[in-house]
């Protein structure tokens, strides 16, 4: 999962997660007002991170008024460009069309992926989610308020920084459940970078054990633990819920719909009786599938929560 970072506006989507290699960075220069929309296209469209520039251009929008532009900076991988790709891309410039604003206008040039990742790092600074949480890049200072919790997030290749709906949904309903049980035990199913492991000891857990099928994500995970002193309270390890052989309070997955599915069968003998489950990366189009499969397989929504185009559900043993 991928995002945008702008200059001209705190509004935050996914964070990027280049590796290195050849990839192809797209730069549009387009309507302002079209911008957002554009940038989530192509990050469904597979670019992990789009960055947003205002543009300075003279001219009139069909108001009469001076034109706001902006530029979208896109990039992927070499190796996924396809005539499908860039065929795709072209029709969501075409589908812009020239009612608000000027026709869109497209560059491309062949860049080193780790200058992708450094020019996005420029925009990745300290922000609030919630009451307290605040999440910090390593190479950002931030002195945080008496009231707040400060994490230290590097994602390097690994998805969660706390930027995409998902996760933000995840944590809000974390902090919510953990703030209620007090010294819970949590269970991360697909961890990525560690940050809801790490939040929830932030928040109160007693311990965290975060799991994930990529084992650079777990490296991530750990690094990031020892960037917070926590690593005595979160562990992390490479698998999926076969390597779990205790029992948890809470379990958090904020993956996709179908590996949702495929372990709500083998979830329960990883939940204490009475604890409760968080699941996101899930499309608001799709919950009416997740809930199918939550009931076939003994379990209820006990709340569900919504952001962009993503829902977040608390689920219960029936």
């Amino acid at each position: 999962m991928g995002g945008m970072a702008s200059k001209s506006s705190q509004q935050r989507f996914k964070a990027p997660l280049g590796r290195g290699g050849q990839w192809l960075e797209l730069t549009i220069t387009l309507s302002s007002a079209s911008a957002e929309s554009l940038g989530e296209t192509l990050v469904a469209l597979g670019s992990p991170g789009v960055v947003q520039e205002s543009v300075q251009r003279s001219g009139e929008a069909p108001t009469g008024q001076a034109m706001a532009m902006a530029k979208v900076i896109a990039a992927f991988p070499l190796e996924q460009i396809s005539e499908r790709l860039l065929g795709e891309v072209r029709r969501a410039l075409d589908g812009l069309g020239t009612g608000i604003g000027a026709q869109p206008t497209l560059s491309m040039q062949v860049i080193d992926g780790g200058a992708w990742v450094e020019q996005w790092k420029r925009f990745y600074r300290p922000f609030k989610l919630g009451k307290r949480l605040v999440i910090r890049p390593p190479w950002e200072p931030y002195t945080a308020a008496a009231d707040e919790l400060l994490l230290t997030l590097n994602p390097g290749q690994a998805f969660g920084t706390g930027l995409h709906a998902t996760t933000q949904l995840c944590l809000t309903s974390l902090e919510t459940i953990i703030g209620m049980r007090p010294g819970v035990r949590l269970l991360d199913v697909g961890c990525g970078s560690g940050i809801l492991s790490l939040a929830g000891v932030l928040f109160g857990c007693a311990k965290t054990f975060g799991i994930d099928v990529d084992r650079l994500a777990v490296w991530v995970a750990r690094v990031n633990a020892r960037l917070n002193q926590l690593s005595k309270q979160s562990t992390f390890a490479a698998g999926s819920l076969e390597v779990v052989t205790d029992r948890f309070d809470i379990v958090v997955a904020n993956i996709l719909l179908e590996p949702i599915l495929a372990m709500l069968k083998p979830l329960h003998t990883a939940l204490v009786p009475g604890g409760a489950v968080v699941l996101s990366g899930i499309l608001t189009a799709e919950v009416p599938q997740l809930r199918s499969g939550l009931l076939a397989h003994g379990w209820r929504i006990t709340h569900q929560a919504s952001q962009e185009e993503w829902t977040a559900v608390i689920c219960e043993e029936v």
